[in-house]
């Protein structure tokens, strides 16, 4: 059973992953209209991909690529260039590199359908570990 909420389903398949000398090389499209529901009061008259489910999208193909829940620790970089759009879809390329004490790096970047630069992130993400306390449980 997950112990982190979702709120959006960032995947409809898996990603596709390459393991690389620097770590695991991973990309996964997303389209943008699984999130129509979360747009339409983001932007009222002018709907978009908002910036958390980008970053979400990103936690969760980690995770899937990871083989394990990932949750995000810290964000250490995060460049939003373009909107993504209704009818856009977000090309995620990652590189994910994992330390000992189970925390991952993952650098990203996001393209729009159309080639275009959306995001570049850097985040810290950790493992979930079964039984450890999670923001807002009581």
């Amino acid at each position: 059973m997950s112990r982190t909420a979702k709120v959006f389903d960032a995947l409809d398949h898996p990603p596709q992953t390459d393991t690389a000398a620097e770590g695991i090389r991973v990309t996964v499209r997303v389209p943008v209209e699984r999130a129509t529901a979360h747009m339409a009061g983001h932007y009222p008259g002018f709907p978009i991909f908002p910036g958390v489910l980008l970053i979400d999208s990103v936690r969760q193909a980690a995770g899937e690529a990871h083989g394990t829940e990932l949750r995000l620790r810290s964000i250490d970089r995060a460049r939003f260039a373009r909107p993504l759009l209704p009818g856009d879809a977000l090309e995620l390329s990652l590189l994910l590199t994992s330390a000992p004490d189970g925390r991952v790096s993952v650098r990203a970047r996001g393209a729009r359908s159309d080639g275009a630069l959306a995001a570049q992130l850097t985040l810290t993400l950790e493992r979930v570990v079964a039984g450890e306390p999670v923001v807002g449980d009581a």
